[in-house]
């Protein structure tokens, strides 16, 4: 297993949108379309309006038509984000997670992206979601991960659509055991029905609440919460396949970039002891995911012996590449992705 098979993800650049009055095409602009767009931008924006402000903040964050300048630029990004505006929060978020102009922080960049997800940004949904598998400003959460790159994929985003099967190929996997089992919005018989779903259908495994359990349909991209009772067990993931640095995107919504220590094209595994000496106490770890498989051998083609729980802690017995030996507390062995394990 290559490292960082599981949390190699791109970081989406500022982008322009598509704006009714002045779009740029894609692509750098010519300097007649960026004094064209600054010239309809600008009243527009000193108006309020989120569409150009945040166009202005594009035209100076990246020196289009103008000198670059940073500060200006997030200035007309936080009048747009202040209207709730998804781009400019995204733009902001990259702006922190960068240090554009501000020092790098990856918990303000990762409060910027999760404003901007929740607007319905598809690009920094998948930025979320890499975070979350990093730990990078945010509690590092798999199913957390998971959820959110499935709505960017779900709405196209093509980083999002790389990288959502190789998370969920490291979580547990399931089958639907009924025939038209309803698929529900919440863990409760009240919940809207999301759809329906035929018996032996795989699904990946979330979370679980009381008798339920909250559930991914990778194919496609819908999460909800069947009745616990009808799966089939959790038989043992698909064959993980690393996340790919995608190539650059030309949509307006998101380009792919693999450039500094600060992006998410590289993140770091959790460290962890290798092997210790004898004389030496082994080092003692806590499993980070939500529910983590416990395999037979350092592969995801292992057989899963059981699986563990959220800040269970378990000893390190040695390394092979990206897997680490453990030996839980009730004194159960096996291997676990070392990208799981974190103090």
């Amino acid at each position: 297993m290559n490292k960082s098979a599981i949390a190699r993800a791109v970081v989406m650049a500022v982008t322009l949108s598509a704006v009714s009055f002045a779009a740029f095409a894609q692509g750098q602009p010519s300097s007649e379309e960026a004094a064209r767009v600054m010239e309809n931008a600008k009243p527009l924006a000193e108006q309020g309006n989120a569409n150009a402000q945040y166009n202005m903040g594009v035209l100076y964050d990246e020196g289009y038509g103008v000198d670059k300048n940073y500060e200006t630029a997030r200035s007309w990004y936080e009048k747009a984000a202040a209207q709730n505006y998804a781009k400019a929060e995204h733009n902001l978020g990259i702006m922190y997670q960068e240090g554009h102009g501000v020092p790098a922080d990856s918990s303000k960049a990762a409060k910027w992206f999760e404003r901007a997800a929740e607007h319905g940004e598809p690009a920094a949904q998948n930025n979320l979601a890499v975070m979350y598998v990093r730990g990078q400003g945010v509690p590092q959460d798999l199913s957390k991960a998971a959820l959110w790159a499935a709505r960017a994929a779900e709405a196209g985003n093509k980083s999002a659509i790389t990288n959502l099967p190789a998370i969920a190929a490291n979580m547990p996997q399931s089958r639907i055991d009924g025939d038209n089992v309803n698929i529900r919005s919440q863990p409760t018989t009240d919940g809207r029905v999301l759809r329906q779903a035929d018996r032996n259908t795989q699904v990946v495994v979330l979370d679980t609440k009381d008798d339920w359990a909250e559930v991914l349909f990778p194919k496609e991209y819908t999460v909800g919460w069947v009745a616990g009772f009808l799966l089939a067990g959790t038989p043992a993931p698909l064959r993980a396949e690393p996340v790919q640095t995608a190539s650059a995107e030309t949509n307006t919504s998101t380009v792919a970039k693999d450039s500094s220590a600060a992006d998410n094209s590289q993140p770091a595994s959790p460290a962890v002891a290798d092997q210790p000496a004898q004389s030496q106490a082994l080092p003692v770890r806590r499993i980070t995911g939500n529910v983590v498989n416990i395999r037979a051998r350092p592969t995801t083609n292992a057989d899963v012996l059981f699986q563990a729980r959220k800040g269970d802690q378990a000893s390190v017995l040695s390394s092979d590449n990206d897997w680490r030996e453990v030996r839980f507390e009730d004194g159960r062995t096996g291997w676990v992705a070392g990208f799981l394990l974190g103090e």
